[in-house]
């Protein structure tokens, strides 16, 4: 795994090979490898990674139990260049982990939102998972307690998959891969998984329904979906016509509502959709760290009314909407 970090993290789904389209996955996964390649910085990742010995890395004990990901790392480990690693790969957006000695204390405490979503995840081994826009695979990591036969985490954007490969090369979870690929590229996996959870992508899709209608035709009859979403906490979603933001960001097209969560799973053919809200983020959820040093929620409120975003938009609460596949 050391040597080729990055072919490992796909090596997983090699048994699947028949049962999606080989060619999309091959030309998406290429097209991140080639934006690394391409870049000085994370090319540079890339090359100290495969460099690392397997015995300079792999945990001698992993708990994937506990709000923080823990691993036990042998006393021979080298933990200045996984440190430096660690560093060179900021911003880290989705955990707490523990290794060794290292914490990784990243912007999002992940477990919280853990805790809201996994009480509607069905509970049973041996299913395909997919967790679509993944980050550096926390929640994957987590979802392998379920003892998947597959579990995939998706994400195009290079950072995450160079965090992931860091974290796997340690942890060394079973049945877990990744592929660097964005959520309207599950085509590629028609009627593939028993189960998908999709969190924080929807608003930064221009076409929501088409988004929907992807996670719909990944998974398989009998299968659930759970979306995950910033919310605005009124009946109806809030456009964002460009140059204007939500929250400081570029990308964010359509702040979805509730009410609209729903309505999009029916759209799409979901059956027994039921619509969760969770109340407003909050700044103990998400913040700045030494790890994720960036802005963070607290940049993004009004400083004299956190009711608002700086823009002056409804500030964000989050919801969830859950629906199966018949």
């Amino acid at each position: 795994m050391a040597r080729y970090p990055l072919h490992a993290t796909i090596a997983p789904l090699h048994p699947y090979r028949g049962d999606c389209d080989l060619a999309s996955v091959v030309s998406e996964s290429r097209k991140v490898w080639h934006l690394i390649r391409r870049s000085p910085h994370w090319n540079g990742i890339r090359k100290k990674l495969g460099a690392l010995q397997s015995a300079q890395l792999e945990a001698v004990a992993v708990d994937l139990s506990d709000d923080t990901i823990t691993a036990t790392l042998d006393p021979l480990a080298n933990y200045e260049a996984i440190e430096e690693l660690c560093h060179a790969l900021l911003s880290w957006r989705t955990g707490p982990y523990q290794l060794g000695s290292l914490t990784i204390d990243t912007e999002w405490r992940s477990y919280k939102k853990w805790h809201r979503i996994s009480p509607h995840i069905p509970q049973r081994e041996g299913m395909r998972i997919a967790d679509v826009g993944c980050s550096n695979g926390y929640f994957l990591f987590k979802l392998a307690q379920l003892k998947p036969e597959i579990a995939v985490g998706f994400d195009p954007i290079e950072r995450c998959w160079l965090q992931f490969a860091l974290l796997q090369s340690i942890l060394n979870v079973p049945h877990v891969a990744f592929l660097p690929m964005g959520l309207l590229a599950l085509n590629a996996f028609p009627s593939f998984f028993d189960f998908v959870l999709c969190m924080g992508v929807l608003y930064h899709q221009r076409d929501q329904l088409l988004a929907v209608k992807r996670l719909f035709e990944s998974t398989r009859p009998g299968g659930t979906v759970i979306l995950e979403s910033l919310v605005v906490n009124q009946k109806d979603p809030l456009v964002i016509t460009p140059p204007d933001r939500y929250a400081k960001m570029r990308n964010a097209w359509t702040i979805p509502s509730p009410t609209l969560l729903g309505e999009l799973f029916e759209q799409a053919g979901f059956k027994d959709v039921h619509v969760h809200s969770f109340g407003p983020l909050t700044t103990d959820e998400q913040r700045r760290t030494k790890l994720a040093p960036f802005e963070s929620l607290a940049d993004f409120l009004d400083p004299t009314d956190p009711s608002k975003t700086i823009e002056g938009h409804p500030a964000p609460h989050t919801a969830a909407v859950v629906g199966r596949k018949a």
